[in-house]
C-alpha cells in the first residue's frame, strides 16, 4: 500500500534506503567527529577512548556527542523523507495539531514512567543468564557508567545548561525523528497498523543503547513514545516527552553533584517492583484518556487531501 504522500517506493525499499542512510551517517559522523576531536584537543585518536574520561576535554566530548547523534539519527531520516515523500515534514510528523490536555497527559504518563522504569530495572536483574554473560554485561555497565560520569560532569550551572541542550534536548529531537518519525512510520505503513511497528521500533530503540540491564527500561520507554506518536500524530509531543525524561535525570545528576554526593544513580532505580505495577495501571488509564482526546482533536482537523490508507499516526474509532 502506497499513500498519496509517497513517491511510489515500496515499504521494503524505503526501509532499505533508510537503513543505508543511517549506516552512511554513522560512518560520516565518525569521520567528522574524529576530525573535530583532533582539532579541539590536539590528542591522537587512539587515545580518545581514555581521553573522554578526562574532565579537561569536557567541551570536546559535548560537541562529539551532538555531532555523532545528528549524523546518525537526524540527517538520515531527513534525507530519506526528501527522497521518498513529497511532504517530508508531514511524513516525519512535524505538525502542531495537539492541545493542552494532550500535553498535560504526556507529562502525567512521563511521571509514572519513572517508577515503572525502576520496577523493570529490578526485573531485568532477576532474569537468569549464564554466569559468563553476567560478568560480561556487568563489566559493560561499569564501563558505560564511567563514560556517563565523565560525560555528565555537571558541576557548574553553565555546564547544567549545556548538558540540558546536548544530553536532554538534542537527543530527544534526533532520536525521535529517527525512531518514531522514521522507522516506526515506515513499519506502521508496511504492516498497516501500529502494534508490530511500535514493538519492533521499541526493541531497536532499546538495543541501540547497548545496555542489557537497561533493556526493559528503554523498551518500555520506546513503547510509550510509540503510542504517543501513534495516537497524537505529532512528533512534537514525543520530543517533549523524551526531553523531559532526559532533562529530569540531568537535573537530578546536577543536584547530586553540587550537593557533593558520591553516587549518581538514575532516579528511577529508587522504586520497587510493586510501585511499578501501580504506575503501569495509571499509565494504561492515562493512555486510554489520551487516545480519546487525540481522536477528538483529529476530528477537528481533517485535511481534505488526507489518504484514508495513509497510516501516518491517524487513529480511527476502530483502532
Amino acid at each position: 500500500m502506497i499513500d498519496r504522500n509517497s513517491r511510489n517506493i515500496s515499504f521494503s525499499g524505503q526501509l532499505a534506503i533508510l537503513l543505508g542512510l543511517i549506516a552512511a551517517g554513522l560512518v560520516i559522523g565518525g569521520f567528522v567527529s574524529a576530525g573535530l576531536w583532533a582539532a579541539m584537543t590536539g590528542r591522537p585518536l587512539l587515545a580518545m577512548a581514555t581521553d573522554i574520561l578526562n574532565p579537561k576535554y569536557y567541551n570536546a566530548v559535548m560537541w562529539i556527542q551532538a555531532i555523532s547523534t545528528f549524523f546518525m539519527f537526524f540527517l538520515p531520516v531527513y534525507f530519506f523523507a526528501l527522497i521518498c515523500y513529497r511532504n517530508p515534514s508531514k511524513f516525519m510528523g512535524f505538525n502542531t495539531n495537539f492541545n493542552a490536555r494532550q500535553v498535560l497527559l504526556v507529562i502525567v504518563i512521563l511521571i509514572f514512567t519513572f517508577p515503572l522504569s525502576g520496577a523493570l530495572a529490578e526485573l531485568n536483574k532477576m532474569i537468569p543468564i549464564p554466569k559468563n554473560w553476567e560478568v560480561y554485561f556487568k563489566a559493560k555497565e561499569a564501563e558505560r557508567a564511567a563514560q556517563e560520569a565523565a560525560l555528565i560532569n555537571i558541576n557548574t550551572f553553565s555546564r547544567y545548561i549545556l548538558s540540558m541542550i546536548i544530553i536532554a534536548l538534542l537527543p530527544a529531537i534526533f532520536e525521535e525523528v529517527c525512531f518514531r518519525g522514521g522507522i516506526q512510520n515506515i513499519l506502521m505503513r508496511w504492516f498497516k497498523g501500529p502494534w508490530i511497528a511500535i514493538i519492533l521500533t521499541a526493541i531497536i530503540f532499546s538495543a541501540v543503547h547497548i545496555s542489557y540491564y537497561g533493556f526493559l527500561v528503554r523498551f518500555a520507554l520506546g513503547v510509550a513514545l510509540g503510542l504517543v506518536f501513534y495516537y497524537s500524530g505529532s512528533l512534537w509531543l514525543n520530543i517533549l516527552f523524551h526531553f523531559l525524561f532526559n532533562g529530569i535525570q540531568v537535573t537530578a545528576m546536577y543536584i547530586t553533584t553540587i550537593q557533593g554526593a558520591k553516587t549518581s544513580k538514575d532516579i528511577e532505580e529508587n522504586f520497587p517492583i510493586w510501585a511499578g505495577i501501580i504506575a503501569l495501571v495509571f499509565i494504561i488509564y492515562a493512555f486510554i484518556y489520551f487516545r480519546r482526546i487525540s481522536l477528538l482533536q483529529q476530528e477537528k482537523y481533517v485535511m481534505p487531501e488526507e489518504d484514508p490508507n495513509d497510516f501516518h499516526n491517524w487513529i480511527t474509532k476502530e483502532s
